[in-house]
């Protein structure tokens, strides 16, 4: 019986092991398809990550070609503006004087029409004409530069300087000594120095008011490139929105084929526990069924259904405990308790595994004792022999001295000898080995074996009676000689 049972454990051992080798090749096998099937979405990743550093780069050297080409812009910008500022300083000294020299021309013509020798105060008329003229101008001047309205003070000033010019241009045609041609000057002068002074004006609020083509080509490039910029910021967000968005439903992708595969093998682990261990399985789905969800993992009920199958009555009485036991006390103590309460033994230990651990040291006593008792024997033959001679048994006289000292033998004195427990005493005269066998010890071993004979061993039965190790082994022998 302990030989099946051995073999059984073995055979559920190999077992394990082999279940343990399969579960780890499934989950390799699991892991490559997972790879094999990440492997895509991983270059595609890369790729996409390769394609967005592309992108960075050449959006970085555009950007770095614009703002050469802006710094560019505005060097040039700034070399015209100084040249524009020199040619309107030349420009205004040129109005300037040009102004002035048609003062001086239309002035002495004005003086020369109204001079009369009895009435001089007459040269204060086209002193006060041309004067009204530049004041008049000096007003359009002012009004340009304050942004108020110019065309009154720009029509006073053609009256003034079209009423010189009129009588310069009417005194030369009226005096010979003059002449139409220089009337013509004299008018022209007139009109030609606050018209050429007023353009000028005008040109500069022009300047000030508004921008120059440049400028205004400038600013529109700059807002071209504000919407060209926003623009690439949209795409760019756009992008990496995108970009999040593929990234996330990767993720999601994975942790769904995750989630598939490991379902996968746990719906294969559990048709393989359905199959190889039915009993088990109807216990586990009792013990998920019964148990609050998320309370009891997977393992854990597993465990406790293969406990249940083997060993059903030690369950029944786990159950009860647990429904009946105060919340700090662990599971693991209370299927201990069940264990003791059921099996009268340790947790592990069965009557089976105790039979058969009493059988093997029983065997193991045995053979010592049949090796030890050779051995004492021996001795004691060669000890005799040395003591009194080789002469049978009792054979030579003890009177002829002290034993002589053997080469190589046992040693003299008490308890040179296992076995021996005087010098010169053989093992046949214990007294254990000799007396008579009592009838109380012979029933009390007859009750024992007919309890467990699995049980009846010397170490039992002296531990029955309360005798020596060679009393009880004769009892044995006795009982089951009587048995067989």
């Amino acid at each position: 019986m302990s030989a099946t049972s051995f073999t059984e454990q073995s055979a559920n051992a190999e077992k394990t092991r082999i279940e343990a080798q399969s579960a780890a090749a499934d989950a390799d096998a699991a892991r490559r398809r997972r790879e094999a099937l990440d492997a895509p979405k991983l270059a595609a990743a890369q790729a996409q990550a390769e394609e967005i550093r592309r992108n960075a780069q050449a959006a970085a050297e555009a950007k770095e070609k614009e703002r050469v080409e802006e710094l560019a812009t505005e060097q040039a910008e700034h070399r015209r503006k100084l040249a524009g500022k020199k040619l309107d300083t030349k420009a205004a000294k040129a109005v300037k004087a040009f102004a002035i020299v048609c003062f001086l021309v239309a002035l002495p013509l004005q003086i020369r029409a109204f001079y009369d020798p009895e009435r001089l105060w007459n040269v204060a008329l086209p002193v006060m004409l041309e004067s009204a003229a530049w004041v008049t101008l000096r007003l359009v001047e002012a009004a340009i530069a304050n942004r108020r309205v110019v065309w009154p003070y720009l029509a006073a000033t053609a009256l003034f300087a079209s009423i010189a010019a009129t009588i310069n241009i009417a005194d030369g045609a009226l005096h010979p000594e003059i002449g139409l041609i220089f009337g013509l000057v004299g008018g022209l002068a007139s009109l030609a120095g606050p018209g050429v002074w007023t353009i000028h004006k005008f040109g500069d609020r022009a300047k000030h008011a508004q921008a120059t083509r440049a400028e205004r080509k400038t600013a529109k490039a700059a807002a071209k490139k504000a919407e060209l910029d926003l623009a690439a910021k949209r795409v760019d967000a756009d992008s990496k929105r995108q970009i999040e968005n593929d990234r996330r439903a990767a993720h999601e992708a994975k942790v769904a084929a995750d989630k598939a595969a490991a379902d996968a093998a746990l719906a294969a682990q559990d048709e393989q526990r359905r199959t190889l261990y039915p009993e088990a399985w109807e216990q586990y789905e009792r013990i998920l069924a019964a148990a609050p969800l998320g309370t009891i993992s997977r393992d854990r009920a597993w465990d406790e259904a293969r406990r249940a199958a083997v060993h059903p009555d030690v369950w029944d009485r786990y159950q009860i405990f647990t429904l009946n036991a105060v919340g700090n006390i662990k599971p693991s103590d209370l299927w201990a308790e069940a264990w003791r309460s059921v099996k009268g033994l340790p947790l592990g230990q069965t009557i089976e595994t105790l039979s058969a651990e009493l059988a093997a040291r029983e065997y193991v006593e045995q053979v010592v004792a049949e090796r030890m008792t050779v051995a004492s024997h021996l001795a004691v033959e060669e000890l005799l022999t040395d003591i009194f001679g080789g002469g049978g048994d009792g054979g030579g006289s003890p009177a002829k001295g002290a034993p002589k000292k053997p080469s190589g033998g046992p040693a003299k004195g008490p308890g040179a000898q296992g076995g021996i427990e005087k010098e010169g005493t053989s093992p046949s005269g214990r007294k254990d080995a000799t007396e008579p066998l009592k009838d109380s010890d012979l029933e009390a071993a007859r009750e024992l074996y007919d309890a467990s004979p699995a049980l009846f061993s010397t170490p039992a039965v002296a531990k029955l009676i309360g005798r020596s190790d060679t009393y009880s082994k004769r009892i044995r022998d006795a009982v089951k000689s009587e048995k067989s």
